[in-house]
């Protein structure tokens, strides 16, 4: 299973680690996906891209995103997020 973590560090001796399932994610975000499929399949058949062949390419961005470290850092605090 793809899994989405995340590190917070606040000092050197406090670590707390959240892991969220990739699945869950996608479950919150599902709902507002198929509410704005009508209009990206409206709006690609009006620019003339072939809706099934965007979709395929979208798929395979989100697929090359396995392995992304991304880390975020302030002052006090550092958040890292890696798609694993």
């Amino acid at each position: 299973m793809i899994d989405l973590s995340a590190a917070c560090t606040g000092s050197p001796r406090e670590r707390y680690l959240i892991g969220i399932p990739l699945f869950l994610l996608m479950a919150l975000v599902l709902p507002l996906l198929l509410l704005l499929a009508p209009f990206a399949l409206i709006a690609s058949l009006a620019i003339g891209v072939n809706p099934g062949e965007a979709a395929r390419v979208v798929w395979g961005v989100l697929v090359a995103l396995r392995g992304t470290h991304v880390e975020v850092v302030g002052r006090n605090r550092a958040v890292l997020i890696h798609l694993s």
